[in-house]
């Protein structure tokens, strides 16, 4: 006979077996989708959620990264909408300003209300803010990141303590070099580079963090995270973030910036987002409830292909099942085609005439053409 002492041995060794099957199960296999809502509603009572990121220099008070990200978390994916540092709003208790400002009138709380606004007054659940250096510090928890550089960088700001020299294409960087490359505007694209740029290291940072071989520093990498960043999250939904998109696959990971374009307020270079797609943005994309599921075929008619970055992740990050897309030629007039729910919904959001037909469509034309580069 087995002694009591053995029993326990062997029924604490059998839970052990059984927890570390269940976490494969919880990563592999078929319940995860069960085990990722429950994490969700436990952690912050919903399944979708608003997130603003921030890059901020406290010593200057401004915000060189502003990101508006919903997260579905049942459908494990995250869209990142940039606005331009440099994009022209209303600011309280500054008049009219660049949108970096905001954070000199009350930190990342009135940046939130400021981007918020722009969208049309979407909600924001929660705000990860942090500087160059404490991104610097995840980078190199990371181990670098192997990053595409767009073009050879050579620039010294003595002043403000900035010094980047890389070369254009594929290397690896540690944390110091990444905040630089992401900061980096002396180029004539400006705002509009650096917004790519970021978007390009945000999502580098996600995918690396969904590397196996990573999965093992997360508890490090979230002690770090609580000391380098400001959040309104707490330590069990950090952890229950890193822990849904652990191993997103990159198809769910999107980012396009806010539709806009490069002007002038007297001397100073301004950018204006375009203010009906800011909102039309913010009312599709940023929504708590989930869309018809009827298959919508979206075609850009604006004759402006940039177009297809903003609207098709704004509809697919909603969670709209939009299949496929195309750039058509240039139409009037904007039009939604079909009789079923997502036709009526859709129509109704874009404020378009409706025409029947057995497959629904969003055809965009001119009159909804944004004003963007």
């Amino acid at each position: 006979m087995f002694s009591q002492r053995w029993i326990r041995i062997l029924i604490i060794t059998t839970a052990a077996v059984l927890s570390a099957v269940a976490g494969f199960l919880i990563i592999r296999g078929p319940v995860r989708q069960q085990v990722v809502t429950q994490t969700a509603s436990r952690s912050f009572g919903q399944l979708k959620l608003n997130l603003l990121i921030l890059g901020y220099q406290e010593d200057e008070a401004t915000t060189d990264t502003i990101i508006l990200a919903h997260l579905d978390v049942a459908r494990r994916s995250a869209t990142l909408v940039s606005i331009p540092r440099d994009t022209w709003v209303k600011v309280p208790g500054d008049g009219f300003a660049k949108i970096n400002s905001a954070y000199a009138f009350g930190g990342a709380h009135a940046t939130g209300r400021v981007a918020s606004s722009l969208l049309g007054g979407v909600p924001i659940d929660a705000i990860v803010a942090l500087q160059p250096d404490g991104a610097a510090s995840i980078v190199d928890a990371l181990g670098g990141l192997d990053v595409n550089v767009d073009e050879t960088m050579d620039y010294d700001d003595n002043y403000g303590d900035l010094h980047i020299h890389l070369r254009k294409g594929e290397q690896h960087l540690n944390g110091a070099q990444v905040a630089g490359y992401v900061r980096f505007r002396n180029d004539p694209a400006s705002d509009f580079g650096r917004v790519r740029r970021q978007q390009q290291v945000l999502k580098l940072m996600m995918a690396q963090v969904s590397e196996p071989q990573n999965w093992a520093k997360l508890p490090a990498i979230l002690k770090l995270a609580r000391k380098q960043i400001r959040t309104t999250l707490n330590d069990r939904q950090l952890l229950s973030l890193l822990t849904i998109y652990r191993d997103v696959p990159d198809d769910n990971v999107r980012s396009f910036t806010l539709p806009s374009k490069a002007g002038w307020v007297g001397d100073a270079s301004v950018v204006f987002a375009d203010p009906r797609w800011a909102k039309l943005i913010g009312t599709v994309l940023f929504s708590r409830n989930d869309p018809p599921q009827d298959e919508v075929l979206v075609a850009n008619a604006t004759g402006n292909g940039k177009l297809d970055g903003a609207l098709v992740g704004a509809l697919r990050g909603a969670g709209w099942n939009v299949p496929t897309f195309v750039d058509s030629k240039v139409k009037r007039r904007s039009v939604v085609i079909g009789t079923s729910p997502a036709a009526n919904y859709l129509a109704k959001t874009f404020a378009t005439a409706i025409r029947p037909g057995t497959r629904t469509a969003l055809v965009i034309g001119a009159d909804l053409a944004p004003d963007m580069e």
